[in-house]
């Protein structure tokens, strides 16, 4: 399995290779705006990743179910429900609104049709952002109270892999023959572990440009002129001049900074994960570019942490430029229609190259057999053909099949929105995150360092050696 990082000196070896994308970088491809209202509010993004990793994790012991015993419990962990065991499953997720909207509405599906065949019913409970259902399920893996099933955030699955945490499904996947071809190439990387498979794509994302064109219009900006860079610069300053208003609203996140390094030819970690290599004249240029945009008051730049600012442009129409999720469009394209104006989303994919993001689906370890066979159930309902399509319609991540694209539902909802076409064609070009489990922490870190130089002006030079050297030590610890 090769992730691939964007770079042409990479993926010659044991993948195909591929010319990268980025939506928002250097070249950009326009799509046409949606014609009707697409139901939802606006959220946050779905890149929160990072946590700090839990030590020796590996020795934390065995899941113990997800719920505590009872007088109605048989000895396997089912539920008797009357004449019948119906074997009672937990599955944790993160991210609200529509994520949350669509994962109830999906496991009362499989609840009501695969669950009443099989004997099996899955509780779905909300555990917050990434970070928070990360610490939390490390707790409660080491308490013995973890459930059965749970989203991962796809950098943080090397982690839970290698401390033993969650089970591989490679048996599995070959016994129930599942064509892991029909999921898009740039989406299976961060599935396999040293060789093993541990987790299905699920609700996966991209990071792409939206564009508010009411703006663009306002300022006498042709979006088709939008080509580079530099276009994106020259067009913030007119925007400015004619509006007030910020070209570029952007938080200051790992995850995009991943995408702006493929843009210009590098990239965080070397091609084995075990060098980090962010102290170059790449990232130099980065920086130096949005800066350069900041203090000449074109682009709004914050730290992470103040996420809301985003939220805040795009709703007041304080910005025409955002560099954001596709996990958003959904609710972004739903603030558009309520306050009356035109969003696109922008990309053109043939040298340029952006990371995944999002989450996979995993099951727990230490499981019985028969909580593992029902596991494995919700695990292959969740991630088919008909509910990849649905998960893309209500929350706007991508549809992670290739079939997907055929599928009716799905064409005539590309025809009607095709700002969700856009994002789907990035998968073509998109490659993996690092699986190291340093990275985990590494993100956190290069998120913080970005900021400080982006927003705050700490001195390039010595922040990116000191970034560097801890990233090297959290690589090969």
């Amino acid at each position: 399995m090769c992730r691939g990082n964007g770079r042409k000196d990479i993926y010659e070896k044991d993948c195909k290779t591929v010319s990268v994308m980025v939506a928002a970088a250097m070249t950009l491809g326009l799509a046409g705006c949606a014609t009707d209202p697409a139901n939802g509010t606006m959220a946050g993004n779905d890149t929160t990743g990072g946590t700090n990793a839990a030590n020796n994790v590996g020795n934390a012991g065995t899941s113990g179910g997800g719920s505590a015993a009872n007088e109605n419990t048989s000895t396997d962990g089912s539920i008797k429900a009357g004449n019948t065991d119906v074997t009672e499953l937990t599955f944790w997720f993160a991210n609200s609104d529509t994520v949350e909207t669509y994962i109830g509405e999906a496991t009362e599906r499989f609840n009501n049709t695969v669950g009443a065949e099989k004997g099996i019913h899955v509780t779905a409970e909300y555990q917050g952002a990434y970070t928070d259902l990360h610490q939390k399920l490390q707790a409660a893996y080491i308490a013995k109270t973890a459930p059965e099933l749970t989203v991962l955030e796809i950098g943080a699955v090397g982690l839970f892999a290698q401390g033993g945490m969650i089970q591989p499904i490679d048996d599995r996947i070959s016994s129930d023959g599942i064509d892991m071809g029909d999921f898009h190439d740039g989406l299976l990387y961060n599935c396999y572990i040293d060789g093993s498979c541990y987790t299905l794509p699920f609700l996966r994302s991209t990071s792409i440009f939206y564009m508010n064109t009411t703006i663009l219009e306002q300022a006498g900006v042709n979006p088709d002129d939008i080509v580079t860079w530099d276009d994106v610069a020259k067009a913030s300053e007119t925007i400015k001049e004619k509006t007030g208003k910020y070209g570029i609203s952007m938080p200051i996140n790992y995850w995009f900074h991943e995408a702006f390094m493929l843009t210009e030819g590098g990239f965080t970690v070397n091609d084995d994960e075990t060098v980090c290599t962010v102290d170059n004249d790449v990232d130099r240029k980065i920086i130096a570019y949005f800066k350069d945009l900041k203090d000449r008051g074109l682009a709004h730049l914050y730290p992470y942490a103040e996420y809301d600012k985003m939220s805040a442009d795009l709703m007041n129409q304080d910005a025409a430029f955002f560099f954001q999720s596709t996990g958003g469009l959904s609710q972004m394209l739903a603030v558009a229609d309520q306050l009356g104006f035109k969003l696109q989303t922008a990309f053109k994919g043939t040298q340029y190259g952006v990371t995944t993001g999002g989450c996979n689906i995993a099951m727990l370890s230490g499981l019985s057999k028969e909580k593992q066979d029902a596991a494995w159930e919700y695990m292959k309902f969740m991630t088919s053909l008909d509910e990849t399509v649905e998960a893309s319609i209500v929350t706007g991540y991508l549809a992670t099949r290739k079939s997907a694209m055929d599928a009716a539902k799905m064409v005539a909802w590309y025809e009607k929105y095709p700002q969700y076409k856009v994002a789907l064609d990035q998968l073509e070009v998109a490659s993996g995150r690092p699986n190291n489990p340093g990275y985990v922490e590494f993100q956190v870190e290069l998120t913080n360092a970005m900021a400080e130089m982006m927003v705050n002006d700490a001195d390039v030079d010595s922040t990116l050696k000191e970034l560097e050297a801890k990233g090297n030590e959290l690589l090969n610890e």
